[in-house]
C-alpha cells in the first residue's frame, strides 16, 4: 500500500513538472522571431535571406523550416537569438532589446507576430532560433523620449540625426601637400623654416648620432634656436622622442594624429616653443591708430617674449562656405601695423582676394595757415565758385562822390548770391553796407581751428555736415567682418566728403571710395 502511495506521488509530482510551466517561461530548442521595423514603415525593403545567418545555429533541416516560414515577414534590421536554458521572453526583451516596462506587452505582441510557428511563447525549447527586433526601432514612451532627449541636450547638445549625417557627407578635407603649404607659409612668416630633402645629425654620444630623413621627418627651425622635428605619419617611437628631450633643450619631436588638420598641427608645434603662442581668438583685434580699423580672425600666433619685436603676429581666418574674404587692402594695412593675417580654406588651404587698384586723385589738402587759404581750398573742392583777395565796392565817385571799396578774403558766388568771407574786423557801417547791397557775411578768424573756419564756413553757406566718429562696417556691406572708423566732419554736397586731420592709408580710402562712395579731404 506505502508502495503504490508513493508512487502515486511521484507520478503526480512528474505530471506536474511536465505539463506546468511558469509564465513567461521559454524552453531550450524553441524558434523565435522579433520584429524588425515597426509597421508605420510602409516602404517595402529586400527581404533577408535568413538562411545564411540562421546555419549557424541550426541544422540545415531547421534552417529551411524557418527561412520558410519568415519570408513572408517583413524583417528589415532584424536579428536572431538563439534560445539558452533558463531563458524567459521577458528576460530576453529586457536585455537584449532594453525596453521600457511599459513597452514590454506591445513586443510581446510583436514577437509573436514574427514567430508564428511557435504557438506558445511562454513555452520556448533551447536552441531555438528566435528574430529579434533592432533596439532603436521599438517606439519608447512619450516621458521616456522626452527624458532621454532631455540627457542627450544636457551632455552634447548634438545637431539633428539628418543634419548630421549631411554634415558628414559634405565635410571637405584639405589634401596633405595643400596643408603642408600653409604650414610653411605660416612658419616662414614667423622668420621660421622647413627643410624638407636631406638628412638632419643629431650627436648624442662621441661616436653616435640620430640622423633624421627629412622628407618623411620634416625639420622645422625658429629664429629662437628652437627645432621641431615633425612626425606626420607616426614613424618615430617614443624611445626617440625621449632620447632627443634628454640630451637637447631646444629640440623637440611632435607626433601628429591622422585626425589632426592643419590648424590642431600648428598648435602643436607652436606652443611646443618657448617664444611663441597660439591661441583662439574671441574679440575683434584693433589695428593701427589712423585710422584704426578692427578686425576678425580665428587664430593669433604672436610672441611670448615682451621684448621681441623681430617677427609680426599672426591671424589665421578659417574660410567656410558663409564666409567672406577680407579685401587687399585691409590685409596690407593689418601688415603695416604689425598683424600678418592669412586665410585658409579647409579644402583649397591658402586663399585670398587680389590687389585692388584704385584710380585716385591727390587727397584735397586744406591749408591751415590762414583763414583766407583754407575757406578758399574749402569752398573750392566743394564745388563753388570762388576767388581770393578780391575789391568789393562800397562807394563810387559818381554816386556817392568819392570811391571806396574794400578788400574781401574770399567771394563765393552760390545760387545767386554772394557770400563774402573776411578774416578781418569790419566796422558795423561797413557790415551793414555789405548786406544791404545784397551780400551775405561770414567772418573767420586766423586763430581758430580748422575745425572751427570749417563750422562757421559751412554754416554760413547753409551747406549740410555732420561732425563725429564715423564707422564702416563691411558686413553692412555683404563683405568680411572688418570695421574702419575714424573722427572727422561729413560734408553732405553732390558727395559724401569726409576732412580728417591725419594722413589717411592710400589703399583703405580707395576702399572707402569705392565701397561706400566716401570721399576723404585733409586738412
Amino acid at each position: 500500500m506505502i508502495k503504490r502511495y508513493a508512487l502515486a506521488l511521484i507520478f503526480v509530482a512528474l505530471f506536474a513538472v511536465l505539463v506546468y510551466q511558469p509564465a513567461n517561461a521559454l524552453e531550450a530548442g524553441q524558434s523565435l522571431i522579433l520584429p524588425g521595423k515597426p509597421i508605420m514603415e510602409t516602404a517595402a525593403k529586400p527581404e533577408i535571406k535568413t538562411e545564411a545567418k540562421v546555419k549557424e545555429v541550426k541544422s540545415k533541416k531547421t534552417v529551411s523550416s524557418s527561412a520558410k516560414s519568415t519570408q513572408k515577414i517583413p524583417s528589415a534590421k532584424a536579428r536572431y537569438y538563439k534560445i539558452k536554458k533558463g531563458d524567459g521572453l521577458m528576460g530576453i526583451i529586457r536585455r537584449e532589446l532594453k525596453v521600457a516596462e511599459a513597452d514590454i506587452p506591445k513586443t510581446i505582441r510583436t514577437i509573436k507576430s514574427l514567430n508564428p510557428r511557435i504557438k506558445n511563447v511562454n513555452k520556448i525549447h533551447p536552441g531555438t532560433v528566435i528574430k529579434l527586433p533592432g533596439r532603436t526601432v521599438l517606439a519608447k514612451t512619450p516621458a521616456k523620449a522626452k527624458a532621454a532627449e532631455q540627457k542627450v541636450s544636457k551632455l552634447s547638445t548634438p545637431p539633428p540625426q539628418s543634419e548630421k549625417i549631411g554634415e558628414v557627407k559634405e565635410k571637405k578635407v584639405m589634401p596633405p601637400e595643400v596643408g603642408f603649404a600653409v604650414l610653411k607659409q605660416i612658419i616662414t612668416q614667423m622668420n621660421g623654416s622647413i627643410t624638407t630633402t636631406g638628412n638632419y645629425f643629431l650627436p648624442f654620444s662621441k661616436t653616435g648620432q640620430v640622423t633624421i630623413d627629412c622628407s618623411k621627418i620634416p625639420v622645422i627651425e625658429f629664429d629662437d634656436n628652437t627645432t621641431v622635428f615633425l612626425d606626420l605619419e607616426n614613424r618615430a617611437n617614443n624611445s626617440l622622442k625621449k632620447m632627443i628631450s634628454d640630451n637637447w633643450a631646444n629640440y623637440y619631436l611632435v607626433k601628429t594624429d591622422k585626425n589632426d588638420d592643419v590648424i590642431a598641427i600648428l598648435k602643436k608645434v607652436i606652443n611646443t616653443t618657448k617664444s611663441y603662442s597660439m591661441i583662439k581668438s574671441e574679440k575683434p583685434l584693433m589695428i593701427g591708430a589712423y585710422p584704426p580699423v578692427e578686425v576678425m580672425v580665428d587664430w593669433v600666433i604672436f610672441s611670448t617674449l615682451p621684448k621681441k619685436t623681430k617677427s609680426l603676429k599672426q591671424g589665421l581666418r578659417l574660410i567656410n562656405e558663409n564666409n567672406l574674404l577680407l579685401p587687399k587692402s585691409i590685409k596690407n594695412y593689418s601688415r603695416k601695423n604689425g598683424l600678418i593675417i592669412t586665410e585658409i580654406s579647409p579644402e583649397t588651404g591658402l586663399v585670398g582676394k587680389p590687389d585692388e587698384v584704385y584710380s585716385l586723385p591727390p587727397v584735397p589738402v586744406f591749408p591751415a595757415i590762414s583763414a583766407r587759404d583754407f575757406s578758399y581750398e574749402l569752398v573750392s573742392n566743394l564745388g563753388f565758385s570762388a576767388e581770393k583777395d578780391v575789391d568789393i565796392q562800397m562807394f563810387d565817385t559818381v554816386k556817392d562822390g568819392f570811391n571806396l571799396s574794400i578788400k574781401a578774403d574770399v567771394l563765393i558766388k552760390k545760387e545767386g548770391r554772394k557770400y563774402i568771407i573776411y578774416s578781418q574786423i569790419l566796422s558795423p557801417q561797413f557790415v551793414n553796407s555789405l548786406k544791404q547791397a545784397g551780400n551775405e557775411i561770414i567772418f573767420v578768424k586766423d586763430n581758430d581751428s580748422p575745425e572751427d573756419i570749417m563750422v562757421k564756413v559751412l554754416h554760413g553757406l547753409n551747406i549740410p555736415f555732420i561732425s563725429g566718429n564715423f564707422t564702416f562696417s563691411g558686413p553692412e556691406k555683404k563683405q568680411a567682418p572688418y570695421a574702419i572708423n575714424f573722427n572727422g566732419t561729413m560734408i553732405k554736397t553732390g558727395k559724401d566728403l569726409y576732412v580728417i586731420d591725419f594722413d589717411f592709408d592710400q589703399e583703405l580710402r580707395g576702399l572707402l571710395q569705392e565701397v561706400w562712395s566716401a570721399y576723404i579731404a585733409k586738412y
